[in-house]
This record gives structure tokens, sequence and C-alpha cells, in this order.
């Protein structure tokens, strides 16, 4: 049935319902438009926090995801190189980490090559190094530019005792052998420059009296060569040394320690022969600095359940080494002390030249 209004009604009619449904389509259309643009300000809102919780996630979560470089600065077979191949494989066989460690060694130049590649590696904690003073003394040497404050010190996993030693060919016998030897002229010492093996003798010299003419030979394999060869008379070794090539002929003439080491009870302490000095090769573990609390505290906690396992410090004893776990605070402390004393005795040396 056709409608009965007029034409001009009916077309009104008819624009008022086309123009409200377009306005309903434009009030459609614009609330969409705001909600994507809200959308969009929003997730350009969220996305640091996003990020933020990424990184939280990946640091607590799933560290470490991959195998862990353990830069080791020595070749393989001295005593840093067992301290890190032991807990090592403690802490992966006990599962203490959800990967391995992994000793890569890496020496040369006094340990600064390898020390130089952990300080600049990532600090991801994918590559950290174990070493020991040497990082306070090869700047103190003038050898490298930066000590041990540009790392992060996670631990130390304990130490050996170590003192002066002589080989089969030497004039020097003991302790008591060392005065007059060195007053008839200064005493060949074999020695790697700017490390503990060089400044902690040349403090023992200043303390003592006695005159020591430095040679430079290298790493412990080649002091040990050295004077068992009779190129040098005496050099500096560690307990599990003096333990492992007494049957080639070298033998400790003092420690420098508070009490006289069980391996070696005949040999006399500095401290008993009125030398107020002790020293010992700290086992410390670094990282490169910046790296997270998260992954430091992981790393810490694996390496202290190493270090106080009973099995590893059993181990440690019949090498002469002892196993003790020290938190970074206390290490810290007593590099900054290794440094204080060092500073003057090589300022002395450089101004006698």
């Amino acid at each position: 049935m056709q409608s009965t209004r007029p034409l001009a009604e009916r077309s009104q009619i008819q624009w008022c319902l086309q123009s409200g449904s377009i306005a309903r389509k434009s009030s459609r259309i614009h609330i969409e438009v705001s909600i994507v643009k809200h959308s969009i300000i929003l997730s350009w809102a969220l996305r640091p926090l996003a990020g933020f919780l990424l990184l939280l996630t990946t640091v607590s979560g799933s560290y470490p995801e991959r195998p862990i470089k353990v830069i080791v600065p020595t070749d393989p077979g001295g005593s840093i190189d067992t301290v890190a191949r032991t807990l090592a494989r403690v802490i992966e066989e006990n599962g203490w980490l959800s990967e391995k460690l992994v000793p890569v060694n890496q020496p040369g130049a006094g340990g600064t090559i390898a020390t130089r590649r952990i300080k600049d590696a990532p600090n991801d904690g994918y590559t950290i190094g174990l070493w020991h003073q040497g990082l306070v003394t090869s700047k103190a040497m003038g050898i490298v530019d930066y000590d041990h404050t540009a790392f992060e010190i996670l631990c130390s996993s304990g130490y050996s005792e170590v003192g002066i030693g002589t080989g089969p060919k030497s004039q020097i016998k003991t302790y008591d052998d060392l005065l007059p030897e060195s007053r008839r002229s200064p005493i060949k010492f074999s020695t790697n420059i700017g490390l503990p093996v060089h400044v902690a003798p040349m403090i023992f010299a200043d303390e003592s009296g006695v005159s020591f003419r430095f040679i430079q030979a290298g790493g412990g394999s080649q002091r040990l060569a050295s004077v068992l060869g009779g190129h040098t008379e005496l050099g500096i070794f560690s307990s599990l040394d003096f333990s492992n090539f007494k049957e080639a002929g070298i033998r400790p003439i003092v420690f420098f320690t508070e009490k006289r080491v069980d391996l070696f009870p005949d040999t006399p302490t500095a401290l008993e022969k009125g030398i107020d000095f002790q020293y010992r090769t700290q086992y410390l573990w670094i990282t490169p600095k910046g790296v997270s609390s998260r992954i430091l505290e992981t790393l810490e906690i694996a390496l202290q359940k190493a270090s106080e396992d009973p099995e590893t410090a059993s181990y440690f004893k019949t090498l002469g080494m002892v196993s003790r776990f020290e938190q970074s605070q206390i290490i810290q402390t007593a590099l900054d002390r290794i440094r204080d004393r060092a500073l003057p005795v090589i300022e002395q040396m450089r101004n006698h030249r």
C-alpha cells in the first residue's frame, strides 16, 4: 500500500532517518578510533615495563642459560688451574648451577692478557675468572693501568701458603745462609716482574736486609726450571709446588706464614726469624664490572658450596692448599692492604735505580 503522506513530507522523514544512521555510524567509528589510539598509547607506555620484566625474568629465573667461561691466566697444572677445575667439577657434579663452568687457560704477560680479557668482556655473567693478588701488584708496578677496583670481586675460595725456595745446585741451604750470601753479592732471584712473586720478596728484602737481584723468568714452570737448573738461586713457590717437585730437588727455606706448614714442619716462618711479613696466594674469583647483583649472588652461592664441600677441603689439604670461602668485602680490604704495603717499597726501588 502506498503512503498517503505528501511527497515532501516523506522525503523529509527519509532524510532524518538517514542522518540518524550516519550519526550513529560516525559515533561508532569515533569510538573505535579512540580505542585504537588509546591502545597504541598504552602499548608505548608499557613497553619499558615489559622490557624490565623480561630482563628481570632472564636474570632471576634463567641464569645461566649456557656454559660459563672461567678464564685462567696460567698454564694447566698449577695451583690456580687446579682450583678452577676442581670447583668447576664439584659444582657440576652437585648441580649447584644449571650450566657448567668451563676453565679456559690463557697464560702470558704475567696474567695481564687474561685479566684484560675478563675486564673487557660483556658483563652478562658468562665470562668470569680466577686470579690472585696480581690484580693489585701489576698496576703498582706500572705494567697495566687497572687494578682490583676494575672488577667485581666475587669471593675467595681458599689460598696456598708460599715461601722462598732453592734448588739442588744452590749454595744456599737454609734461611740462615741468606744474609751472609747477600753480603757477598745480591742473590739471583727468579721472578715474574710485576706479580706477587716479585713484590712479596721485595717487601721481605726490605724488612730483612737481604739483597736480591731479580731475574725475569716467567710463570711458575719457568721459575722452577731456572732454580732447578742453577741459573738463579731462589724463587717464590707455593706449598703445592714444593710438594709436587720435591723429588726434583726444590726445597723451601722459609714460609711467609703465621705458623709452620704441616707438609714442611722443619721449615721456619719469617715471623720466627723476626720478620713481620706474611703473605699467601689467595684464589680470587672475579667478573667484569657491572654484572647484575642477582648473577653475582647466584655465582657466589655456588662457589661457596663448592669451597665448603668436605671433599674439596680434603683434596686441597693433600696438596698443601686451604679451601676457605671469604666474601667480597673481606677480600677488598685485604687487597687494599697489599697495595698500601707494596707501593712504598716499589717507589723506593724506583728511586734507587
